[in-house]
């Protein structure tokens, strides 16, 4: 019988080599490309804009919002696995100190992103306000110690089966959280400072009686477990397959006369197929309209036509690039490979797709440069967006499907 540190060494080290093996496809040479181009952009606009910014900016409460959502958004991974409810069940009452190693595994692994949206936020901080960065030091201390607060009051709550407990216990985490954050960014008095204390002390005291001698809840710890990994599993069936991926497919009837204008016959069976997936499952649908939003949203408020331009082609591209998992979906489907059709139709069918997403989505941003800018700005955005669209989904797209193997 293994004792609960040999579990948990086990269960580390083989979550670390399941990252590892969809990480080296997830940051290949493509990916790099777009993370220092983009990120050089970013950087530079950034940093040009925060020179632009005077004491009216609010900053503080910028910040405060910011720094409280990734504060109370704490998941904690607890490593746990569909078997464990049977035959680890029994040995609830000696799990603690497993538990435990899992909420400082969580609490590691999320402090990076704290320290990165940190460094991000100073130059601007510093920028409005005048202080010197030494407040970074002050500002990580205190995020620190709340990231673990929130972890360790997110614990406690999973054990209150309350209804909606858990979305009450985010927002009282985000209000204590950003207010706390907000009273020391814009140095306010310490009786303001001192009553969130007291209520953050008054809740913690609360939530822990409340949860004392509660059991724990293994159905929904392990349900957030797999929640949790069906997240990186997501986010890598974009660069490779994922046998492990659940896929989540939603009806959506109303998006049903869509379909109408595909012609019927076998040589539209994986046209059909492809724009139904398309559709229906979050992966795609929801990747696209991600893309879009985040986008437009930085094109409408940019003002620069470099800036757009950048914009457009970095999504295009994302957006591409991350398709390329749809050609897939049914190759392991036995039923299929039964069709009496030319094989060539998927990488076709795949590529005209490709190709009228991309093209949408040019459009799409030419508009919205032209509400953020002016009509020659968006025809620019839009013309360079549909050229890129054309030279990626003509001459890129079907070299890239050779070259990864889709077909024999």
């Amino acid at each position: 019988m293994k004792t609960m540190d040999e579990l948990w060494k086990e269960r580390v080290r083989d979550y670390i080599k399941e990252l590892q093996k969809y990480m080296k496809y997830m940051f290949n040479d493509h990916l790099l490309f777009v993370l220092i181009f983009g990120g050089g952009a970013a950087i530079y606009y950034y940093s040009q804009w925060v020179k632009t910014l005077d004491s009216s900016f609010p900053v503080a409460i910028i910040m405060a919002i910011l720094l409280a959502v990734i504060l109370s958004a704490s998941p904690i991974s607890t490593l746990l696995k569909e078997a464990d409810l049977v035959f680890l069940l029994p040995l609830e009452t000696k799990m603690q100190p497993f538990f435990k190693k899992g909420r400082w595994l969580s609490f590691l692994t999320q402090a990076y992103l704290i320290l990165l949206v940190l460094a991000v936020c100073m130059p601007m901080f510093v920028q409005v306000t005048g202080k010197g960065y030494k407040w970074f030091f002050y500002l990580l201390i205190i995020t620190v110690l709340l990231k673990y607060w929130n972890l360790l009051i997110h614990w406690w709550m999973l054990k209150i089966t309350a209804p909606y407990s858990l979305w009450y216990d985010w927002l009282i985490r985000f209000t204590i959280s950003g207010l706390l954050l907000y009273f020391i960014l814009e140095a306010a008095s310490f009786w303001f400072i001192g009553a969130v204390l007291f209520i953050l002390a008054a809740f913690t005291v609360y939530i822990r009686e409340a949860a004392k001698n509660k059991g724990i809840k293994w159905e929904l710890l392990i349900e957030k477990e797999q929640a949790r990994m069906q997240a990186f599993y997501h986010a890598a069936n974009m660069f490779t397959d994922v046998p492990h991926l659940k896929g989540r497919v939603k009806r959506r009837s109303w998006l049903d006369s869509v379909f109408s204008s595909i012609p019927y016959g076998h040589e539209q069976t994986f046209r059909f197929l492809y724009a139904r997936a398309l559709v229906r499952t979050s992966e795609y649908s929801g990747l696209i309209v991600r893309l879009s939003l985040i986008s437009a949203l930085i094109i409408l408020f940019s003002g620069s036509l470099y800036l757009s331009l950048a914009i457009s082609l970095l999504f295009l591209y994302l957006t591409g690039f991350q398709l390329f998992p749809l050609l897939r979906r049914y190759e392991l489907k036995i039923w299929t490979s039964l069709y009496p059709i030319d094989k060539s139709q998927k990488s076709r069918v795949f590529l005209q797709l490709l190709f009228k997403i991309l093209l949408i989505q040019a459009l799409f941003f030419g508009v919205c440069a032209w509400i953020g800018g002016d009509i020659l700005q968006g025809a620019i955005v839009a013309g360079v967006s549909i050229l890129f669209s054309i030279l990626f989904s003509k001459m890129y797209a079907p070299k890239r499907i050779k070259k990864l193997l889709f077909f024999p």
